[in-house]
């Protein structure tokens, strides 16, 4: 790899590894998937409420890191890294999926 190529690697790792070290959004997701609220996040810094308070800052820490794994995935298919393309590709399809979930469970409220 050139030495740009390196560099906006490492920007896009911290991109994505500081809201998911912050927040926990991954694993929390597929903890969430059970049928609770996707925006019930488990963290050591914000409480468990905080997204469910402040949506804009979830969906501002998923876009975040959405466009980090696709810039990674972006130098990782340049490199010829059929594996890691594979691996970042999953991620972010379910950054996808956790983002449009969140949007639908905001978005539509159910009136009995």
């Amino acid at each position: 790899m050139k030495k740009i190529q390196k560099i906006w690697m490492w920007i896009f790792i911290a991109m994505f590894a500081l809201p998911e070290i912050l927040f926990f959004t991954i694993p929390s997701s597929i903890i969430n998937y059970s049928g609770k609220n996707f925006l019930t996040l488990s963290s050591l810094f914000v409480d468990s409420q905080f997204f469910i308070n402040n949506p804009r800052y979830f969906f501002a820490d998923l876009i975040i890191e959405l466009i980090a794994i696709l810039g990674l995935l972006m130098i990782s298919i340049k490199s010829g890294k059929k594996v890691s393309s594979l691996f970042l590709g999953i991620i972010l399809l379910w950054l996808f999926f956790v983002s449009l979930l969140a949007y639908l469970s905001i978005s539509v409220s159910i009136v009995v």
